[in-house]
């Protein structure tokens, strides 16, 4: 035999038969454990469906119908608005792969937002002999049957029919799909994950998932169309395995653990750590704070018209949104321990007045992401500066009645959709908070923006340096109603 042809010789009759009797061994186990994973996975999967069945509710499954259904219904008219203004469709399929590159993170900053996995076996399914890769092979599977991992590729259905050739609407749904399943499993694993250490290469292999997909949807434009989407799904599997295997690696427990603290509440930064304690623990406080992204966004939308009343409407609300949020209920989270709190050496004005110090902080973040319309859009930087003053001194203070009205609200419940907390008194004097909001906007509409610069930011330093005596009296008609109060909390 030639020595390149030695190392290929053949296997002699006795290893072949050597190896037959192995695999004849081991296969029945790995059979075995085959089969046990898939028939665990079958209970967990039948188990999950009677709680969705028992767990149905009319009421959210309507109000998620109906906000997906105004969604569905600006999507195709903005997509039969583009189609008219288009004169050619034609190499469009391109364009969907660059889509499909670009919704990577709005698809995931979506899903952080309203999609909530249970991605820890609950003490029930911890008694029973479940194993940790079959809940994980569970997690992927159940990933499947989101309805949120749906929800963006359906948005986008009606321009993969209007904009793209026949042929190549399936495989468009496909890619979609195919993208928006990777930002599902990332969020699964996002949520499993115990710890920002554990967190933080999520985020980062997100990142790194995005510069990757868009380089190649720019880079395999040269190549075949069928190449080009075809290697992009084969990426976005690429790109599941490896948050799964993440997903797999961590170790969750759905176990409480007492942690203790030296707390004073009888100190001023005690008190106000109060505020935002609340705020971070909170999801529903969170998600709230969070919504005035929405009017910072449209604020930069609204600039292609010009500085006009509806763009300064949108300024206003961005700068003033989550303190609004949160104003809206005041003592609405001190309700659930207000009774313990009433017996600590604790001043009501104080309390009072680090709300209303804590809301103009939390307008401050929303103010500094309008800072670069001073330069893009020529907006004056005097007038942003005097929106937040007019906000803290004037549309914060409006807030602070309702103290006297707000209720009781579950802070760990979710906010989507949810009225708990709200009620007949706080619903009318909602109308009431829109004032300032009006006044802002006669004001930029009616003065230019130096004049009504100057007019904002007066008025709200005279509203800031009133406060003390605006809270004062507040605090002396809340201890004069405080039974009346509390009895409102335990409702």
């Amino acid at each position: 035999m030639p020595p390149l042809l030695q190392p290929c010789r053949l296997l002699t009759n006795q290893k072949v038969l050597r190896i037959i009797t192995l695999l004849n061994n081991n296969f029945p186990k790995f059979a075995a454990t085959i089969t046990i994973y898939d028939t665990m996975l079958k209970l967990l999967l039948q188990l999950w469906a009677v709680q969705q069945r028992r767990n149905f509710n009319w009421g959210r499954f309507l109000g998620e119908a109906y906000f997906f259904l105004v969604f569905l219904a600006v999507s195709i008219i903005a997509t039969l608005a583009a189609y008219e203004n288009t004169d050619s469709t034609a190499d469009m399929e391109r364009v969907a792969v660059i889509m499909a590159a670009c919704i990577i993170v709005p698809d995931f900053i979506n899903k952080l937002l309203i999609k909530h996995d249970e991605t820890v076996m609950d003490h029930y399914l911890k008694s029973k002999p479940v194993d940790e890769r079959a809940w994980c092979r569970f997690l992927l599977v159940t990933n499947v049957f989101n309805f949120w991992n749906w929800s963006i590729p359906v948005l986008l259905l009606p321009f993969c029919i209007l904009f793209l050739p026949a042929w190549a609407v399936v495989p468009a749904f496909v890619l979609f799909v195919a993208v928006s399943m990777v930002g599902g499993v990332a969020i699964t694993a996002f949520r499993r994950a115990k710890g920002w250490t554990n967190k933080w290469p999520v985020l980062v292999a997100m990142l790194m998932w995005q510069l990757f997909a868009f380089v190649w949807a720019l880079v395999g434009a040269f190549l075949p169309w069928w190449l080009h989407a075809g290697v992009f799904v084969a990426l976005c599997g690429g790109a599941v395995t490896v948050f799964y295997h993440y997903l797999c690696g961590l170790r969750r427990y759905d176990e409480s653990q007492t942690r203790g603290g030296h707390v004073l509440l009888g100190g001023r930064s005690s008190l106000f750590s109060m505020e935002y304690v609340s705020v971070l623990r909170s999801k529903r406080l969170r998600a709230g704070c969070l919504v005035g992204l929405v009017f910072v966004f449209n604020a930069y939308t609204q600039t292609i018209n010009g500085l006009n009343v509806i763009f300064y409407s949108m300024l206003m609300f961005a700068v003033f949104f989550p303190s609004m949020m949160l104003g809206q209920w005041v003592f609405g989270v001190e309700a659930n321990y207000f009774d313990g709190l009433w017996t600590k050496p604790v001043n009501i004005r104080l309390i009072l007045r680090n709300k209303f110090w804590f809301y103009a902080l939390l307008d401050v973040p929303t103010t500094l992401l309008c800072l670069p319309l001073v330069w893009t859009a020529g907006l004056s930087p005097w007038l942003l500066a005097a929106t937040w003053l007019f906000a803290v001194g004037v549309a914060n203070l409006s807030l602070m009645p309702t103290c006297l009205i707000s209720s009781r609200i579950e802070l760990f419940q979710s906010a989507f959709f949810n009225y708990q907390g709200a009620s007949l008194a706080i619903n009318l004097y909602g109308l009431i908070v829109l004032i300032p909001v009006a006044v802002y906007c006669l004001c930029t509409w009616l003065l230019t923006p130096l004049m009504a610069a100057a007019v904002l930011a007066v008025s709200g330093l005279v509203g800031i340096a009133l406060h003390t005596l605006v809270l004062d009296r507040l605090a002396l008609n809340y201890e004069r109603r405080r039974y009346t109060c509390f009895e409102r909390y335990r409702n």
